[in-house]
């Protein structure tokens, strides 16, 4: 895949002609709001929200700083509706059970939006989830 963005954050990847970009998480906490609020307006102008309409999003955080305090689940909530608007499908994928179990009490909390990210510990089944066609309603 070819390197969209790359920030201290982390690396987006993405091929024109693939269904899937995918955000790879660096190890380095975020420094402040306005580093996230920087990275973002970057990946809305490389790739905007109508654009988005047809791709799946992975949200590889295998690497990603554990966090579980209150005023940073509630900047990280932000940050996440502004990253995953408009993308067909969200996966976020995370390293441990742990992980997981956060990342789902997460999506639980804040309601199960369908642009939310949906949690799994298998890149593979991750994408698969990603790329599979849409169900007639």
């Amino acid at each position: 895949m070819s390197e969209l963005l790359r920030s201290g954050l982390g690396i987006v990847y993405w091929d024109r002609g693939s269904s899937v970009v995918i955000l790879r998480r660096s190890s380095r906490p975020v420094i402040d709001d306005a580093e996230m609020v920087s990275f973002l307006d970057r990946l809305d102008l490389l790739l905007p929200v109508l654009r988005r309409k047809t791709l799946g999003l992975l949200l590889d955080m295998r690497e990603g700083p554990m966090r579980n305090d209150p005023e940073y689940e509630q900047r990280l909530h932000r940050s996440v509706v502004r990253l995953v608007a408009g993308f067909r499908r969200v996966a976020i994928l995370m390293q441990t059970s742990v992980g997981l179990l956060q990342a789902s009490r997460l999506r639980r909390e804040r309601g199960l939006l369908s642009s939310e990210p949906h949690p799994f510990l298998s890149e593979a089944d991750a994408l698969a989830y990603l790329t599979e066609p849409d169900r007639a309603a």
